[in-house]
């Protein structure tokens, strides 16, 4: 399937929320047709060394909400729906960037579904309390699943402030288990 990408200095896996704001027009196009015909876009890291900057996986996302911020520009609510890779990608018109986007399971890990076990329950409980300490955070998101050891690690990699290589390389690099301890060792200690 073809698809708009939009890169980023941004890093969402599936199940992810974040709030974007739109000003080029390129975009305001590409969020026009995302909504026109309910197709979504893909959602990328912006990486320097390639093509176009658009990374090899992305997530397909849907637009959950729109405003305007103070100065009037568009403010949108992602949902990033599933994970795709990204081939082929040319410019069109106005600059946009698009590319033929198929289906991923990456990262592997984040499609195992275990219930959170107790010795995991420390990273889920922090994470509540970064959701309770930060309204704007917890207001994006809609479902929350913090039963979930998988869904609990993709938020936290989304939001430690490391850089996007060092979570581009634990996700998708990274055995799950070395991942998981690295979080241990960097939230709860």
């Amino acid at each position: 399937m073809k698809r708009a990408i939009f890169p980023l200095p941004l890093f969402i896996l599936p199940g992810g929320y974040t709030r974007l704001r739109i000003f080029e027009k390129r975009y305001l196009t590409m969020v026009k047709n995302a909504l026109k015909d309910d197709s979504g876009f893909v959602l990328c890291t912006f990486e320097h060394n390639t093509p176009l900057n658009v990374s090899k996986y992305g997530c397909l996302v849907d637009i959950i909400d729109f405003d305007q911020d103070e100065n009037g520009l568009l403010l949108i609510d992602i949902y990033a729906r599933q994970s795709v890779e990204i081939v082929n990608t040319y410019l069109g018109d106005e600059q946009l960037r698009f590319a033929s986007v198929s289906l991923s399971d990456e990262p592997k890990w984040y499609n195992n579904t275990k219930e959170i076990a107790l010795t995991d329950m420390p990273l889920a409980d922090s994470l509540k309390g970064v959701f309770m300490d930060n309204p704007e955070l917890s207001s994006l998101y809609r479902n929350t699943e913090f039963n979930q050891l998988s869904w609990v690690v993709a938020r936290w990699l989304e939001i430690i402030p490391i850089s996007i290589d060092k979570k581009q390389q634990l996700a998708f690099k990274s055995h799950f288990d070395n991942l998981r301890n690295f979080l241990h060792t960097v939230v709860n200690e």
